[in-house]
């Protein structure tokens, strides 16, 4: 059902972490492949895409990145866009589900929806990450604007239409505008960098899991 992208520079620190709530949709047979759409890491990142069963595509041509990240991730008729720092949370898979399930049976083209989830804080955050939430709520709301931090569901028919999504994945933060889009109740958090002594034993045991689950 879904096919998930995550854009990766550099980030063996965090990908353990964003991984691990695609475990058990990959076993259930769920999420069909992942791809590591990376914009030019030095550090361990292809290393964790081979031991997690995920491709690493280096994104070469600019102009083209997008394109060559859904001709490997093609298995899923359903997409599933995130930052490498982004972290499901419990409860993504059934209402992902949900939604997914809901927008099969619908058949005109106004009900078409992609969606996002929604970013979470803690309540002791700092006002620096109360503001980030609170714009990027707002940029859903107004302008159909969705974060690749918050984590995006859409068809993949949509990328391949009259005016398929612009995505630049070599921005800081990037975006992308989604007509008709929807705001999914479960959330996401941004994945914390670990120590090198948690990550290896983080390594030595989520890397075999998510061999298990041939990502």
């Amino acid at each position: 059902m879904l096919s998930v992208i995550i854009r990766t520079h550099n980030g063996e620190n965090v990908l353990l972490d964003v991984l691990r709530p695609l475990v058990a949709a990959a076993a259930e047979g769920v999420v069909r492949d992942v791809v590591f759409l990376d914009i030019g890491s030095n550090d361990g990142t292809p290393q964790i895409a081979d031991a997690a069963g995920a491709t690493f595509l280096l994104a070469k041509n600019t102009s083209n990145q997008t394109t060559e990240a859904l001709k490997a991730a093609h298995r899923g008729q359903w997409m599933m866009l995130l930052d490498q720092t982004t972290v499901l949370s419990p409860g993504w898979l059934d209402e992902t589900l949900s939604f997914v399930e809901r927008q099969e049976r619908v058949k005109t083209a106004r009900g078409r929806l992609s969606a996002v989830y929604r970013p979470e804080h803690e309540p002791e955050a700092g006002s620096a990450d109360v503001r980030r939430r609170m714009v990027i709520l707002a940029a859903n709301r107004l302008m159909s604007l969705a974060k690749l931090s918050q984590g995006i569901v859409m068809r993949r028919a949509d990328f391949t239409g009259a005016r398929p999504p612009i995505i630049d994945w070599t921005a800081p933060d990037p975006s992308v505008r989604l007509p008709n889009l929807l705001r999914l109740r479960s959330r996401t958090h941004l994945a914390q960098p670990m120590e090198p002594l948690e990550k290896a034993e983080a390594a030595e045991h989520e890397q075999g899991a998510l061999s298990r689950a041939a990502l």
